[in-house]
């Protein structure tokens, strides 16, 4: 019986990796949880732990086997604390599977372990159901509604009224199936008649994501710097002929402390003498002018060359912009980490442009809906999400990665100009369409245009309240859980 309870997870895990890019077979998610469920009914506490455990581990190990490129003990690493979390969530459905308050107690305790992986210095929200809908356009529209948390809980839902239609007979039978039609059908006919009543837009600015693809592998010396300037001019130069009003440059394009070198004074005279703003990569001297760190910043230039401001990325790489306990794990220099942290900056400002306010995501930070919701409602009329994805080399993960600004986009209604070192760079429309894009390794300009945006959604109003109901919930079936063992112990 184990045996085949530890196949149904391990096909659980297998189902969930094809739905995510790429492959991306998306439909796949919306079942792929079933097998464990199934795993889970009326097992013990401690074989739940070991079926979401393994199916955990089959899903995240992968989907994240890109971290593998930093070595295997990273990606072990990686994979069991996701797993771990897994784990959890089967532990919690073994609890309640079977019972009427399923229906809304699991996908509750789901999405609320989803939202947790999204908190605290090392969240990691790389592979939730909202992720495998990235693609399905008419999915993807529920998150202007309560954010990824609405899918996340859709999705779990449909999962857990397959399994139980197919665990029952007779009326529990029929009311699972029909609440699997009601909630799938649900999903996409508001994703529909969202799609087809989307303003028309009328896009005004016309932007351009340059793309150098320049070698990453090498060390930034001066006359690196000065290959990519020349590099990046020309094509800005080219791209400005033609009429574009913002020039995106990817993340740390010039991998020095712009601001306090002579490249601050080049930069703006590039500016000015384009006439178009810009927004660049590089580094910044930390808030601390007595501090040898740096930050990874967004710098804004004006058309007529001055400097607008500098955004810091806040939200820095575990492991690879800074260290946690690197005091007490020597053992990590073995694998590359970097030998001095970056500085994080210290808010999620935005910039206040001739083409409205922008707010920017350098990076990981485009992993957290909360980051792009900040700054929509502190007034951003565009995102703009910089990243080097060179690391990736050719995993799906450089996909993946895309698909989470898709996320951004609809969530908040905005215009998202992506772009990155590498690839993919990216402009997408508030519902999540692709205006333009250049994929991985290749050189070009990507653009279109762009309209300044000032409306809000209902996701970027609210925020998380989806997620901080499941958190109650989920709370309060575990109290529950252990109210009613202590009562059995008592009798």
């Amino acid at each position: 019986m184990q045996k085949r309870n530890l196949l149904a997870a391990i096909i659980s895990g297998l189902l969930l990796g094809l739905s995510m890019p790429r492959p991306g077979i998306w439909p796949l998610a919306w079942l792929g949880l079933v097998p464990m469920l199934i795993a889970v009914r009326g097992a013990s506490i401690r074989s739940a732990t070991l079926y979401g455990l393994v199916a955990g581990a089959v899903y995240y190990g992968i989907i994240a086997h890109w971290v593998s490129i930093f070595g295997y003990l990273p990606w072990a690493l990686v994979v069991l604390c996701e797993a771990a979390l897994f784990a959890i969530f089967a532990a919690m459905a073994s609890c309640i599977a079977g019972k009427s308050r399923a229906y809304l107690t699991i996908p509750a305790a789901w999405t609320a372990i989803q939202w947790a992986r999204s908190l605290g210095t090392l969240g990691f929200t790389w592979g939730s159901f909202a992720h495998t809908q990235a693609s399905c356009m008419p999915v993807l529209q529920l998150v202007s509604i309560a954010g990824p948390w609405l899918i996340d809980f859709a999705v779990c839902l449909v999962n857990v009224a397959i399994a139980e239609a197919i665990l029952n007979v007779g009326r529990k039978r029929f009311f699972a199936t029909i609440t699997a039609a009601v909630v799938t059908l649900g999903a996409w006919g508001v994703g529909f008649a969202t799609l087809k009543t989307a303003p028309e837009y009328h896009p005004a600015t016309k932007v351009a994501i340059i793309q150098g693809n320049v070698a990453q592998d090498v060390v930034p010396d001066l006359n690196y710097l000065a290959d990519t300037y020349i590099t990046f001019s020309k094509m800005s130069r080219r791209a400005v002929s033609s009429g574009v009003g913002l020039v995106i440059w990817p993340e740390t394009t010039l991998p020095t402390k712009i601001t306090t070198s002579d490249w601050g004074g080049i930069l703006s005279d590039l500016a000015k003498e384009t006439r178009a703003t810009y927004i660049i990569g590089g580094y910044a001297p930390s808030s601390e002018p007595s501090s040898p760190l740096f930050c990874n910043g967004a710098h804004f230039y004006g058309p007529d060359g001055k400097a607008l401001g500098i955004y810091n990325k806040a939200r820095l790489v575990p492991y690879g912009e800074y260290v946690p306990l690197r005091d007490y794990l020597p053992f990590l220099s073995r694998y590359g980490v970097r030998k001095q942290d970056v500085c994080p900056g210290t808010s999620h400002s935005v910039i206040k442009t001739a083409l409205g306010k922008a707010g920017v995501s350098i990076c990981f930070e485009s992993l957290f809906p909360q980051i792009a919701r900040i700054e929509t409602k502190h007034g951003a009329n565009v995102l703009v999400i910089i990243t080097n994805d060179a690391w990736f080399e050719r995993s799906p993960a450089a996909v993946q990665h895309l698909m989470m600004s898709r996320l951004r986009a609809v969530e908040n209604r905005r215009f998202v100009i992506r772009g990155a070192a590498t690839g993919i760079s990216a402009i997408i429309d508030p519902y999540g369409r692709t205006q333009a894009e250049l994929g991985i390794f290749k050189r070009g300009i990507v653009s279109g245009q762009v309209e300044p945006l000032t409306g809000l959604s209902p996701y970027t109003r609210a925020g998380d309240w989806l997620a901080y109901i499941c958190v109650v919930i989920a709370i309060a079936a575990i109290c529950g859980r252990l109210a009613r063992s202590k009562f059995k112990l008592k009798q």
